[in-house]
């Protein structure tokens, strides 16, 4: 086994020596050998991939005659909706005329039940939500928390670094 010679190397180095001095050390390692499964396994990724059904392929590379009958059925689908959007809008449009004149009609009777429901809603607010807002606001504060130092931990350990800003 080689030795680096870190010993030949004097303490008062600035970094841009060091950094020479390792680049070349780097530089004179052999070169990692691949295992002997990739070879097999990548041409067999490779066999799989250009086997695939034509349908699972890229537009471009589908039989001439699918791509002309997907063409076809794109534009039929668009003259489709040119044909049917028109008669469909005015269709809403009535439907939409006479649910209109029907909620004017019940327009008071609506407006009675819309304050008894706002009533029912602020009294449900006062009893129940507001006197336990505060502490869901801090439960929130603490999760949030708990959080960012979880991310912290874990890019400080994991990745052993700090965030970069």
């Amino acid at each position: 086994m080689k030795r680096c010679g870190f010993a030949s190397v004097r303490s008062n180095v600035n970094s841009f020596e060091l950094e020479r001095f390792v680049g070349r050390q780097l530089r004179a390692l052999p070169m990692p050998m691949a295992p002997r499964t990739l070879l097999p396994r990548v041409l067999a990724a490779a066999r799989a991939w250009s086997e695939r059904p034509w349908y699972a392929r890229e537009w471009f590379t589908w039989p001439v005659i699918w791509q002309l009958g997907s063409v076809a059925v794109l534009l039929m689908t668009i003259a489709g909706g040119a044909v049917v959007v028109p008669s469909l809008q005015s269709l809403l449009t009535n439907a939409m005329m006479a649910i209109g004149s029907t909620i004017h009609m019940d327009l008071p009777q609506l407006a009675g039940g819309l304050e008894v429901s706002a009533n029912v809603l602020r009294v449900v607010w006062h009893a129940l939500v507001q006197p336990f807002l505060p502490y869901a606001f801090v439960v929130v504060l603490l999760m949030c928390g708990a959080c960012a130092s979880v991310v912290l931990v874990l890019n400080r350990l994991v990745f052993g670094r700090a965030l970069q800003s």
